[in-house]
C-alpha cells in the first residue's frame, strides 16, 4: 500500500443497512490522487447515468486525499461529490473540521453512500464499526441541534457532518455542515443527503496515516512557516481573515451591489469589511492542522440581534448578505449568517435569490402580495432574515425563493431572466466578473456553475498587474489556475495557505512526495489536474450538458457598471465567446467545448480498470 493512502472505500446502503469494503488499486492511486481527481473517476464508473439528483441511486461521496490527517498545512478538508440538485451536472464541494481526518483514521479513503433510508436516520461509523441510528427526533431541527447531540451521544471528538431543515425540504442550495460554522456549501448536496433520509454522519478513528518521510514533512513545515510569517498577505489574512476581500473588491469595482447592478457598495468600508469585523471579533480560531487561523469569531453585543455568536461571516457571506442586498449592519449580516448555517443553507445561493426577488419587488414583478406583506426592498435587513427561515422550511414566499434564482426567474419571464445571476444554475459568488474579465471565464466554464474557487483570477486582475479589461492572455490565467487549485483539491488541502502563504505547484508536490514517497514532479500533478478537468467535462456531457450552458447573464455581457474602474465598460457578447473559445482550445476540447479524441486519449482512461461497487 502506498503511504498516505487506506486503499479502501467504505460503502453503505441506506436502503438495507448494509455496509462494504471498495479496494482502490495502487494504480488508480498513482494517477487519480484523491479528492476532485478520484471522485471524478469513481462518478464516472459508478454514478447511474438516468440517476437523478434526488433518486436513491445518485450517489453521495464524501472524499480524503493523501495528505488528509497527516502534518501538512490544513490537511483537513473532505469533498463531496454528487450529481448537483442546483445544476442537474457535477458538483464538488469542499468544507473542513475532523470528518476527513477522523475517516482517514478508521482506515478509509472515502465514503459511499447510496439508497435510501426507510425513516429519518444517522450514520455512525467507529473504524470498522458501522451503526445506523433512528433521526426522527432529530428530523426538523436544525443542524447545530443535531450535531450537539450526537456530540453528547456518539463522542465528543468525532467529525460530524450534518444537514439542517433546508437539507430535509430539499432545498437546491442546501449544504452539509461540519463542527457547526464550516460548510460544504455549493450545489445542493445537502439535499442529496436529505434525499436519502439522511441527518447526520459522525465517524471516529483510532489509526493513523503512514508517511514515507516524516522528517522530510516536518522540515518543509517549518521552512513554510517561516516564509508565512514574513508574508505580508498571510499575516493580514491572519489578522483580518476573508472580510479583508471587501477591502480589495469595493475600490476594483467588483463587490456585487443591489443584485448585481453595481460594483462598489461604499456604506460597507467601516461597517461590514475588515474593520467592520474587527470590532465585533472575540477570538480566532483555526482549522484542524492549519497555522494561518483565518477564521473569525464575532459577537453581536447590542441591538436586535444581541447575543448571536457565529464563526463568520466570511466575505462570500458579506458580499451577497449584506452589499448585494444594500444591507450596511453587520449584526444583521451575522444573524443571517447564523440562520443559514443552522438551517443549512449557501449563503451564497440565498442571498443571490433574496437579492434577485428584491428587484423583482422593486420592479414590480413580485408583488406585497405575493410576499405575505413582506417588504422586500433593498435594504430591508429585517427583510431579509425573516424570509431566510421561510426559505428553508419552503413556507409561504419561501416556497418560492426556495427554486433558486434561475428557476424563479424562468417562472417570472424574460424581463427578469436578463437579471438572473447564475450559470448553470447556480448562483455568482461575490466577484462581479465585469471588473475583471477572467472570472467570465471561470463562472461560466466550470463543472458546478457559477464558481470561483475552481480559479480566482482577482488574485492576478486586482492585486497581480494583470489587465482585467483584456480578453488578451485569460485562457492562460485561468487553466493555469483551475490546474492549481485542482491539485489542493485532490491532494486535498486548503487552498488558502497555498495563496496566501504562498505555496507553489512544486511546494505541494514535495508535501505529496514527502508522505507518499511517490516522487511526483509539478508537471505530474499538473497532468493529472489536465485529466481531472477532461473527465468532469465528459461526465456533464453526459448529462447533456453543450457550450450552450457555458453561458452568462444577459445583464453581465450587456450591462456596463456604474462604479470604480469597470465603470462604461461593456463586455459583450463577442468578447465573451472570443475568451471562451481560447479556454477551449487551451484544454484540447474543440470549438464546442468537447474534448477532441487525441485529447482524450492522452490520458488513457479506457485503460483504467473500472471500479465496481
Amino acid at each position: 500500500m502506498i503511504p498516505g493512502f487506506k486503499g479502501k472505500l467504505l460503502q453503505i446502503n441506506l436502503t438495507d443497512q448494509t455496509s462494504s469494503v471498495i479496494d482502490l488499486p495502487d494504480e488508480i492511486l498513482k494517477k487519480y490522487v484523491g479528492g476532485r481527481a478520484l471522485g471524478a473517476k469513481l462518478y464516472w464508473d459508478l454514478l447511474p447515468v438516468e440517476a437523478g439528483p434526488l433518486d436513491p441511486e445518485n450517489l453521495f461521496m464524501v472524499l480524503t486525499g493523501p495528505l488528509t490527517g497527516t502534518m501538512a498545512p490544513c490537511a483537513c478538508k473532505h469533498v463531496i461529490i454528487t450529481r448537483s440538485p442546483a445544476t442537474g451536472g457535477w458538483t464538488d464541494s469542499y468544507s473542513s473540521g475532523r470528518f476527513a481526518p477522523e475517516l482517514k483514521y478508521a482506515g478509509y479513503d472515502g465514503l459511499i453512500i447510496t439508497g435510501k433510508a426507510a425513516k429519518p436516520s444517522y450514520l455512525l461509523i467507529e473504524d470498522h464499526d458501522v451503526r445506523f441510528g433512528d433521526a426522527g427526533h432529530l428530523w426538523g431541527k436544525g443542524s447545530f441541534h443535531a450535531e450537539n447531540f450526537l456530540k453528547e451521544h456518539f463522542h465528543p471528538d468525532a467529525g460530524y457532518l450534518t444537514i439542517g431543515q433546508a437539507g430535509e425540504n430539499l432545498l437546491k442550495c442546501a449544504c452539509v455542515g461540519s463542527e457547526f460554522f464550516r460548510k460544504a456549501g455549493r450545489g445542493g448536496v445537502g439535499a442529496v443527503m436529505g434525499s436519502k433520509n439522511l441527518k447526520s454522519i459522525g465517524v471516529k478513528g483510532s489509526g493513523g496515516v503512514e508517511c514515507a518521510d516524516l522528517q522530510g514533512i516536518y522540515d518543509l513545515i517549518k521552512k513554510h512557516y517561516a516564509v508565512y510569517l514574513e508574508s505580508p498577505i498571510g499575516t493580514a489574512r491572519h489578522r483580518f481573515g476573508t472580510p479583508l476581500t471587501l477591502n480589495i473588491t469595493n475600490p476594483a469595482g467588483m463587490l456585487p451591489t443591489r443584485n448585481f447592478s453595481d460594483g462598489q457598495f461604499d456604506r460597507a468600508i467601516g461597517r461590514l469589511d475588515k474593520d467592520g469585523v474587527a470590532d465585533h471579533t472575540i477570538a480566532d480560531r483555526a482549522c484542524f492542522g492549519c497555522f494561518v487561523a483565518c477564521s473569525k469569531l464575532t459577537y453581536v453585543k447590542d441591538g436586535v440581534f444581541a447575543g448571536t455568536k457565529l464563526e463568520g461571516p466570511e466575505y462570500e457571506s458579506i458580499g451577497l448578505l449584506g452589499s448585494n442586498l444594500e444591507i450596511d449592519y453587520l449584526p444583521a449580516v451575522i444573524k443571517s449568517n447564523y440562520l443559514c448555517d443552522d438551517l443549512g443553507m449557501d449563503t451564497i445561493s440565498a442571498g443571490g435569490a433574496i437579492g434577485f426577488a428584491m428587484e423583482c419587488y422593486e420592479k414590480g414583478l413580485i408583488t406585497k402580495e405575493d410576499t405575505g406583506g413582506i417588504e422586500l426592498n433593498f435594504g430591508n435587513y429585517m427583510a431579509a432574515v425573516e424570509v431566510l427561515e421561510l426559505m428553508a422550511l419552503r413556507k409561504g414566499f419561501g416556497a418560492f425563493l426556495a427554486k433558486g434564482v434561475r428557476d424563479m426567474a424562468r417562472e417570472l419571464g424574460p424581463e427578469a431572466e436578463a437579471f438572473a445571476i447564475h450559470s448553470k444554475g447556480l448562483e455568482f459568488p461575490a466577484y462581479d466578473p465585469r471588473a475583471g474579465w477572467g472570472s467570465l471565464v471561470t463562472y461560466s466554464t466550470t463543472a458546478r456553475g457559477g464558481c470561483h474557487r475552481r480559479a480566482w483570477p482577482p488574485l492576478k486582475e486586482v492585486l497581480g498587474g494583470v489587465d482585467p479589461f483584456t480578453t488578451v492572455n485569460k485562457d492562460h490565467v485561468v487553466v493555469d489556475m483551475m490546474n492549481e487549485n485542482c491539485i489542493m483539491h485532490s491532494i486535498l488541502v486548503c487552498d488558502f495557505p497555498g495563496k496566501f502563504i504562498p505555496l507553489s505547484n512544486q511546494d505541494w508536490a514535495d508535501y505529496f512526495n514527502a508522505v507518499t514517497g511517490l516522487g511526483y514532479q509539478e508537471a505530474d500533478l499538473v497532468e493529472m489536474a489536465e485529466m481531472a478537468e477532461t473527465l468532469i467535462r465528459k461526465i456533464n456531457m453526459r448529462h447533456g450538458f453543450t457550450s450552450a450552458d457555458d453561458d452568462l447573464p444577459k445583464r453581465i455581457l450587456k450591462e456596463a457598471l456604474f462604479s470604480g474602474p469597470p465603470a462604461g465598460k461593456v463586455v459583450g457578447r463577442e468578447r465573451f465567446l472570443q475568451m471562451r473559445g481560447d479556454y477551449y482550445r487551451l484544454r484540447g476540447w474543440d470549438e464546442k467545448g468537447v474534448p477532441t479524441l487525441e485529447t482524450w486519449n492522452r490520458f488513457n482512461f479506457e485503460q483504467d480498470p473500472t471500479i465496481h461497487m
